[in-house]
């Protein structure tokens, strides 16, 4: 896990200073991850593991392209497939994407930016619905309040995990 830290904190430095996860991160991680499932379960293993990562990327792929998370989340979620298991990897899923929301949630209330990005969901979700069209999410970059960098929560519930709070 040591190995899987690392990488981590490589990673939210990179998305926290430059807003995207290099994929040498990515590919450091996966590959050490690969190796001890390769020691530890052999090949049977190493299936469950790419179709475990395959599965990530079917569920994450269509959030990619509509511009709700990124290419480096999908990669470090993909990743964590290496290392976590079963329920483990949908407890350590959900315990993430519990976190984003209550990250997110704060900045509604601590920022007006924030709010109007909920209200832009709001409208989103609106015409999605009433007319099916479901266009590219729009996303400013600019507006740095608004942005949730997915790493960090990510972090946070790797560290809860290994520390055994679930």
């Amino acid at each position: 896990m040591g190995i899987l830290i690392g990488v981590f904190c490589a990673a939210v430095f990179c998305d926290w200073r430059f807003y995207r996860i290099p994929n040498l991160c990515i590919a450091v991680g996966a590959a050490s991850g690969f190796y001890m499932t390769y020691v530890s379960y052999s090949v049977p293993g190493l299936l469950e593991t790419a179709s475990s990562m395959l599965l990530i990327f079917m569920a994450f792929y269509p959030f990619y392209l509509l511009g709700g998370i990124g290419a480096g989340d999908v990669k470090l979620f993909m990743m964590m497939c290496c290392y976590a298991r079963g329920g483990m990897l949908i407890r350590y899923l959900l315990v993430t994407m519990i976190l984003a929301s209550v990250m997110s949630a704060l900045k509604m209330l601590l920022f007006a930016e924030s709010r109007k990005r909920l209200f832009y969901l709001g409208r989103y979700l609106r015409k999605a619905v009433l007319t099916g069209a479901i266009d590219t999410y729009q996303i400013d970059k600019t507006q740095k309040r608004c942005l949730i960098r997915l790493s960090i929560p990510a972090f946070i519930s790797l560290l809860l995990m290994c520390t055994g709070v679930y």
